[in-house]
């Protein structure tokens, strides 16, 4: 029997969940440590009497020395050629070797939960704005660390299928997934409609916002730590005490201080001397650095954006779901209920329990591939490609599917100049954008290298231009044909097919 895993790599915990033989069931990654579902997303690269070791979740976070761990490596898999020396390895390691080495520690802790079982169908999640090129290095990590992954697909898309009572309602619903994590913002919203015997889920529309938690902490660090306790934070700075260490306190207390309800709350930090500093932090000042950081109207403008590109208005969203740890913060839950109205989202009737809020995208990424791979299961999916796809064209990226467009859409024919080929091998550049602009250049901040695809010039016979369509699927793969004109014919010729895999 198929057992169904998804794996919510985050930015700060990594959450791991089954579904075997219908049966669901959390995967408790840290059951050696403190017993909890998740770990900690850190890595330290232990070394005990010569032999070295591998280590994730709290044991790496609490001890070790820093120049011998890896935290928050999420965000550093967006950074071009980022790496870091390992004083224990005595040599550096990269982001995809940081990713292999975790996953590899995880697959481990999972695989001795499931004595004999070796038919596994794993599905890994990511950011909405995370590149092809991104969700590529993750998935092929993954692999190299021996788990069977079967797809990599966005977090808010496989949150909603652990939501259970949509599953049952027989009205049209349009629902926000609002997934605020370590790292991003995730957002996507969909339609939902039963029709005798089927479900139909369709993807209006995702967007990401490459905002979360983390820079929270940093924001809380630069406007409150390092000038309420500035002296106090110089001292242990100079001392050789990472910057991690306040980060993490900040991390604790803004957890407690929520969680808890709580008007203020401190945590220590330790300096290299062995002595420790307490810290202390109060909801108020934490909603300050929110509001001057202006995150509100940010998020707001991503929602604007996602309706726009939806097509529908604000007052057709029927339902707002909340996933991940950052959007406990009773902060961003008033936001909700203050831009949708409590009949959409009532923050105080929000009762969601924690572990579906932190669990809520691991589940729904086992349960996306057991209902796809689920015979007469009754379900039609349809999802969005949030982002363009287009040509290198004179230096400038050129657009021909725009943004959220439905997976599978074909462009109509367009022209390629050959003159804009590279010469020698015909080789077409095809490359990505999170904006919806029709024209960028190559080198801007927004545009990014997906692949090549090579053409075999011997095959064609026009001199002037060609003609392409282009389709991509929800794997991410793009299909392209070649066609050109024959001297004699008005109808274009098919000349080639390439499926190109991305990254």
């Amino acid at each position: 029997m198929k057992t169904y895993i998804g794996i919510d790599f985050g930015a700060c915990n990594i959450k791991a969940f089954q579904i075997n033989n219908g049966r669901e069931l959390s995967i408790r990654l840290d059951k050696q440590q403190s017993g909890k579902e998740y770990i900690p997303n850190i890595i330290l690269y232990d070394k005990h009497k010569g032999k070295l070791e591998n280590i994730v979740g709290k044991i790496a976070k609490r001890d070790g020395k820093p120049q011998n761990k890896v935290w928050q490596i999420k965000p550093k898999i967006s950074k071009k050629n980022w790496s870091k020396y390992i004083e224990n390895l005595g040599r550096e390691v990269n982001a995809a070797e940081v990713v292999k080495d975790i996953l590899d520690c995880i697959w481990r802790t999972i695989t001795n939960q499931f004595a004999g079982e070796k038919d596994f169908d794993v599905t890994i999640t990511a950011p909405v704005s995370f590149s092809e090129v991104q969700k590529n290095l993750i998935k092929q990590a993954a692999l190299d660390a021996g788990i069977p992954v079967t797809t990599v697909i966005t977090e808010p898309f496989a949150a909603m299928f652990s939501l259970e009572d949509f599953l049952q309602d027989e009205d049209k619903q349009t629902v926000l997934i609002f997934d605020f994590g370590g790292s991003t913002l995730d957002l996507s919203l969909f339609r939902i409609e039963r029709a005798d015997d089927e479900l139909r889920f369709t993807e209006l529309a995702a967007a990401g916002l490459k905002f979360g938690g983390l820079d929270i902490d940093k924001a809380i660090f630069e406007n409150i730590f390092m000038v309420k306790y500035a002296d106090e934070v110089k001292k242990i700075l100079d001392n050789g005490t990472p910057k991690i260490e306040f980060l993490n306190a900040i991390e604790s207390i803004k957890e407690s201080i929520f969680e808890d309800d709580e008007d203020s709350m401190s945590e220590f930090v330790k300096d290299n001397e062995g002595g420790l500093i307490e810290f202390n932090l109060t909801k108020d000042e934490i909603i300050s650095v929110l509001e001057k950081i202006k995150i509100k109207e940010k998020i707001i403008a991503v929602f604007e954006e996602l309706f726009e590109d939806a097509k529908i208005k604000k007052s057709e969203v029927t339902a707002v779901k909340p996933f991940g740890g950052t959007s406990t913060i009773s902060y961003f839950l008033e936001m909700l209920t203050d831009y949708f109205g409590a009949e959409v989202f009532d923050c105080e009737d929000f009762d969601l329990p924690p572990d579906e809020i932190y669990m809520g995208v691991a589940k729904g990424a086992a349960k996306y591939r057991y209902t796809i791979e689920k015979e007469n299961s009754g379900v039609t999916i349809k999802n969005v490609i949030p982002y363009s796809i287009g040509l290198a064209k004179n230096k400038n990226f050129t657009r021909y599917i725009k943004r959220n467009e439905i997976s599978g859409f074909v462009t109509r024919f367009e022209s390629l100049l050959i003159s804009e080929l590279e010469k020698n091998n015909w080789r077409v550049a095809v490359y990505q954008s999170f904006s919806n602009e029709f024209k960028l250049p190559l080198d801007s901040e927004e545009v990014i290298f997906m692949c090549d695809v090579e053409l075999d010039k011997n095959l064609y016979s026009v001199e002037d231009a060609i003609l392409f369509k282009m389709k991509t699927d929800s794997s991410g793969k793009i299909h392209m044909k070649f066609f050109e004109f024959p001297p004699d014919s008005d109808e274009p010729k098919l000349i080639e097919e390439k499926f190109v895999k991305v990254g």
